[in-house]
């Protein structure tokens, strides 16, 4: 006799509700597929005579998508520059660095883990066009970022202390300094001409 048809997953999940059967429940329609719909289906069949079982594997599988890109950025000389590229994607992706288009090599300054880049103790030659690159077996994308590595004197220009402050008697003063400089200056302070020393004031 014609066998009822009825099908399950091996897990033992149930199916949600998207799930359609179609043809006397012989075929099993699943609308946009996700992660979570993979498995091992099991298809059941039954009449007077006996039962059969022909189970299937659903593999989920998906092209890199970016997660968080590279920007432009501006990092000062000596400083660390730390650069996180991700991606998702089945199976997971792995990534590669270019700059101005040519591969990254990896050496002492230079680190890679998982995606992120680093680079340590910045120099003027470290600027240039970086590329990430995540990939897997069913697509590449690319994220590109410029590196600016600046190098600058101390400059007050931008925050000029006050040529004149009166303040009264037993009251407290601040004093900034805050000069604009790549590396980050070193501030000392002199009172007409002398060195000036931290104390209890």
């Amino acid at each position: 006799p014609v066998p009822q048809i009825n099908w399950r997953r091996t897990d033992g999940l149930p199916f949600p509700s998207k799930i359609k059967l179609r043809k006397s429940n012989g075929m099993i329609e699943i609308p946009n597929f996700q992660q979570e719909d993979a498995g091992l289906y099991e298809c059941i069949t039954e009449n007077s005579r006996g039962k059969n079982i022909a189970r299937g594997r659903l593999t989920y599988y998906a092209k890199p998508h970016w997660i968080q890109m590279i920007k432009d950025i501006e990092v000062p000389v000596e400083d660390t520059l730390y650069w996180d590229c991700r991606a998702s994607g089945k199976p997971k992706p792995s990534y590669r660095w270019l700059k101005n288009g040519d591969q990254l090599s990896i050496e002492g300054r230079i680190q890679i883990e998982n995606g992120a880049l680093t680079i340590s103790n910045l120099n003027l030659t470290d600027s240039g066009r970086y590329q990430c690159i995540a990939e897997n077996k069913h697509g590449v994308i690319y994220s590109s970022a410029e590196l600016r590595v600046v190098a600058s004197a101390p400059d007050f220009s931008k925050n000029p202390m006050k040529k004149l402050i009166q303040v009264q008697i037993g009251s407290t003063v601040d004093f900034e300094c805050k000069p604009k400089a790549s590396p980050q200056a070193k501030c000392s302070w002199k009172k007409g001409g002398e060195q000036l020393h931290e104390n209890e004031r």
